[in-house]
């Protein structure tokens, strides 16, 4: 079973995921088919999931399967998808087909990292919030 990892902070922002690991400070954009996919979760298998996006679009079958499948693996290499047993996780009845093809897209940002990895709560002191030190 596939699910998405819990200790990230993951939203949908104008059909674009936005996805922070306050554990290491990095943040990720998936866009496209890929939001379709990371929408379908729970599920168990990738393989089927993107057999039914080749059916629902079949006039991009072959694209789908040769873009999708390496982002999917870079989720997993990221742990934005975890694969997960016995966790009395159901998966999702048929996912939502989607529509229309977009190319599956995943970046991944390690440029507020410093700033993403403050702990404001824990690093209070006397002398109040937490500010950045200077590198």
């Amino acid at each position: 079973m596939f699910i998405l990892n819990p200790r990230l902070a993951a939203d949908i922002f104008e059909g674009e995921y936005i996805i922070a690991n306050l554990d290491t400070g990095l943040y990720y954009s998936v866009q496209g088919l890929a939001v379709s996919l990371l929408n379908a979760l729970p599920f168990e298998d990738e393989a089927d999931l993107v057999r039914s996006f080749c059916e629902s679009l079949p006039q991009h079958a072959a694209v789908i399967e040769a873009e999708l499948i390496p982002v999917f693996r870079q989720l997993l290499d990221e742990d934005i998808v975890r694969s997960v047993e016995g966790a009395g996780i159901t998966a999702r009845a048929r996912p939502d087909a989607p529509v229309a093809y977009q190319p599956p897209k995943f970046n991944k940002y390690a440029d507020m990292q410093d700033l993403l990895m403050l702990d404001p709560i824990h690093d209070v002191d006397e002398e109040g919030w937490v500010v950045q030190k200077e590198s």
